[in-house]
């Protein structure tokens, strides 16, 4: 059982058959005007009125015993979202996905997932759906210099369940590179540092994965995709493909020199 903020609403965890359940939709026959079957395992309770949802939010927490990670505090302050009942079975089994996190100069994140999941993915996506800037089967790749933007990424460290999948973030796999600070670098292991920053790759990476972020990029970033666009469009990412492959052939180099 729990109580947790998903993004667009308050959402409720509770086993099927407990007795916990069965005054909560007690509750809410009683009070809620408006109630939205989504599925036999999913309701949703929004009439407007703050109060009894902030009285139902406090009774689940206090009721669930409901330690850390969202504070009854924060769960209030998003009362005036719509409150997301979702029915658990006792022998779901719950899918573990771990999100790790590359973030990439100041306005660059690359989040993996460790496994293909669809569920955990359009969360993702949905979460994040103004800066998405590409991707892959188990990559989603952002952009943003925005506050709402990192709040949303710090937001990713608590652990999440959606559906019958359980997100966690992955904390061995954090990653963080800023490029250019360290003053011991010499001027060509800066430039090195941001070639690979160009290609959206970290500076320990083999040369066989950014090769692999290379060939995405330029297939991504090839002028013939805007091809009758704005002009301005166009400057973009004629701009953006030139340091790509400049990027690429000065690592490629350097590397071929070190074998």
């Amino acid at each position: 059982m729990s109580v947790s903020y998903c993004n667009r609403y308050v959402q409720i965890e509770l086993f099927q058959g407990s007795r916990l359940l069965e005054k909560v939709l007690e509750y809410a026959n009683k009070h809620f005007s408006e109630q939205h079957h989504l599925s036999s395992s999913l309701l949703i309770l929004d009439d407007g009125e703050r109060f009894k949802k902030d009285y139902l939010i406090n009774w689940t927490y206090h009721a669930s015993l409901q330690e850390g990670k969202n504070d009854l505090e924060t769960l209030l302050l998003q009362s005036h979202l719509p409150i997301r009942i979702k029915i658990l079975k006792k022998n779901n089994i719950l899918q573990k996905i771990k999100i790790s996190m590359r973030v990439i100069g100041l306005n660059k994140v690359i989040l993996e997932l460790n496994s293909q999941n669809r569920v955990a993915k359009r969360y993702l996506k949905t979460l994040f759906r103004e800066y998405l800037v590409l991707e892959t089967e188990d990559e989603i790749h952002l952009s943003g210099f925005e506050t709402h933007f990192w709040e949303n990424v710090m937001d990713l460290i608590s652990s999440k369940i959606i559906h019958n999948v359980a997100i966690d973030f992955d904390y061995k796999g954090f990653q963080s590179e800023t490029f250019g600070s360290s003053s011991f670098l010499t001027q060509d292991e800066r430039l090195l540092r941001q070639c690979y920053f160009e290609l959206e790759s970290r500076f320990d990476d083999d040369f066989m994965s950014v090769k692999k972020r290379y060939l995405r990029l330029v297939k991504t970033y090839h002028p013939d995709n805007v091809y009758g666009k704005d002009e301005s469009i166009i400057r973009t990412y004629h701009d953006r493909f030139r340091k790509i492959n400049e990027a690429y052939q000065a690592i490629k180099k350097v590397c071929a020199n070190a074998s």
